[in-house]
């Protein structure tokens, strides 16, 4: 009896110890790369939002034999692997666990530009270079013969350091392809080299009409004089561009004609030598304004806690363009209201937009207004805003009257990994604007406000090199302006010929203010924003 008392006490004990689990959640700590060594690097960039290292490498760097030297992580514990550190093949993105009581998944990405270039006297535009196929294509007149090609200049790898089978000099009959072998980094490439005849000497190869401004690009022949003409549709005199106003690259020749009328027509011409294109049309964009530019309309057409920038009344801004955090800011009482008309500070007008930072019960909020729309609340964590409003003229700067008087940031709850900030430090402002052809679809936004960015998520945060961004321009103002100056944002577009569907503006006391970062004492005036075209 007694051994078999024993016996259900030891089960017993046993079942008790067996059944025990721990069932504490282990703490959620995100882990980011702060800095990274690369030799050859030009430029690197840490997207923390992306869990993305992109490195722009020089032209002689080897990106098959990308070395990596160092690598500081916060937190600083964080493992990765396998290590970083060490020589890797970037010509395709690697991947890297990095770990802290989770596994987060980091690309390193390798970016490099090597300029090729191959021309042959008499050429007729630019060569169509094919770096995948490793091909070259250059077109001549029919006077040239095929036989008889001077190339003037071949470089098709980097070039310090690439070798050639064949040197250029001695390089005269293209009747047939002709094979050239490439060695660079201890690799060989063969080339295929083309010389083909064309008929035309002379074509536009674009033309690009903003609103005050017009983009022109043509081929003709190389070693010609070659310029544009233009006039205004109806008149007989045509405008020759001046010289020194056209660029030229090969074959190829541009030029930008500016103080352009908006909505009118114009002709133009391209010419080469003795020969000229047939006249072009294109029409001028309009010179659309932003509405409410100057915030003189608004209302509590929303709220009676919260003034919003548009009225139902107003013949004019009777709709919503602009928005604010002021939805959320509210939500606990009419006095935190973070985005107000200002009568008694201002520049033009009525009235001026103040935006003031400020601590909402148990969140901190950046004083803010937008083009879009305020969408949703997500409890004490933060919120939705669906940005961009429906737009498709191009202007070349965005110009306001701003005041800041900033205050010392009091409030840290994160920030982009390559930009970290301290309590105590001054605060700063921004303004940025962006135009760009994004799909609601694929941003999670609306078709009015495509882009929708969610401040729980850095994921969702807005990205200015964004495939979908046409064009982007920011301000930052660090330090107490002293009252009201003037700011003018130049637009940098990665394309002249892309036409964007929205326009993104958005203005903050705080600049990180996506990430709950700042200071409760920061205050923004804006007023008399306008486009330039």
């Amino acid at each position: 009896m007694k051994k078999k008392s024993s016996y259900i006490a030891l089960c017993l004990a046993s079942c008790l110890t067996s059944c025990i689990y721990n069932d504490v959640p282990y703490p959620l700590v995100v882990p980011k790369i702060v800095s990274i060594d690369v030799p050859g690097a030009t430029k690197v960039e840490i997207s923390a939002a992306e869990a993305t290292v992109t490195l722009i490498l020089d032209d002689v760097t080897d990106i098959q034999g990308v070395q990596i030297e160092n690598v500081v992580t916060d937190p600083p514990t964080t493992r990765i692997s396998p290590s970083m550190v060490g020589t890797y093949d970037l010509s395709t993105p690697v991947l890297f666990t990095l770990t802290t009581y989770q596994d987060y998944i980091w690309r390193v990405i390798a970016r490099q530009s090597i300029e090729r270039r191959f021309s042959v006297r008499g050429q007729v535009g630019s060569s169509v270079i094919d770096i995948v196929n490793h091909r070259v294509v250059a077109y001549v007149s029919k006077s040239v013969m095929l036989s008889e090609i001077e190339v003037q200049e071949m470089v098709l790898g980097p070039e310090p350091i690439t070798q050639y089978s064949v040197t250029k000099e001695n390089l005269r009959n293209f009747l047939e392809p002709v094979t050239v072998e490439l060695t660079c980094h201890g690799r060989t490439e063969i080339w295929t080299l083309y010389v083909e005849q064309t008929e035309t000497s002379v074509e536009f190869k674009s033309i690009d009409a903003w609103t005050r401004v017009a983009y022109l690009s043509a081929s003709g022949i190389e070693g010609e004089e070659r310029w544009f003409e233009y006039r205004k549709k109806g008149e007989e005199a045509w405008i020759r561009v001046p010289k020194e106003e056209i660029v030229v690259k090969a074959g190829d020749f541009s030029t930008e004609l500016d103080g352009l009328e908006p909505l009118t027509s114009y002709e133009c011409c391209a010419v080469s030598g003795t020969e000229r294109t047939e006249p072009q049309e294109f029409t001028t964009d309009p010179a659309t304004e932003l509405p409410n530019g100057s915030f003189e309309v608004y209302s509590k057409a929303e709220s009676s806690k919260y003034y919003s920038f548009f009225d139902p009344a107003n013949a004019l801004w009777n709709s919503k363009w602009w928005d604010s955090g002021n939805i959320g800011s509210t939500s606990v009482g009419e006095t935190h209201s973070i985005c107000n008309p200002d009568k008694l500070d201002k520049v033009d007008g009525e009235n001026s937009v103040r935006m003031n930072s400020d601590y909402v019960v148990v969140k901190f909020a950046a004083g803010n207004i937008f083009t879009g729309e305020f969408a949703e609340i997500l409890g004490t964590s933060g919120g939705k805003v669906n940005f961009g409003r429906p737009w498709t003229t191009r202007p070349r700067y965005l110009r306001f009257a701003l005041k800041y008087q900033p205050g010392l940031i009091d409030n840290i709850n994160g920030y982009p990994a390559n930009a970290p900030v301290n309590m105590g430090d001054p605060d700063r402002g921004q303004v940025y604007i962006a135009l760009g052809d994004w799909d609601y679809r694929k941003y999670g936004g609306t078709p009015e406000s495509p882009v929708q960015v969610n401040t729980t998520i850095e994921q969702t945060y807005f990205n200015p090199k964004a495939e979908n961004v046409i064009a982007y321009g920011s301000y930052i103002a660090e330090g107490n302006t002293n009252g009201w100056i003037d700011v003018e944002i130049p637009l940098e577009y990665v394309s002249t010929s892309r036409k964007p569907t929205h326009i993104i503006i958005s203005c903050a006391s705080s600049m990180l203010g996506d990430y709950f970062t700042g200071s409760s004492t920061s205050t923004m005036w804006l007023d008399r924003m306008e486009l330039v075209y």
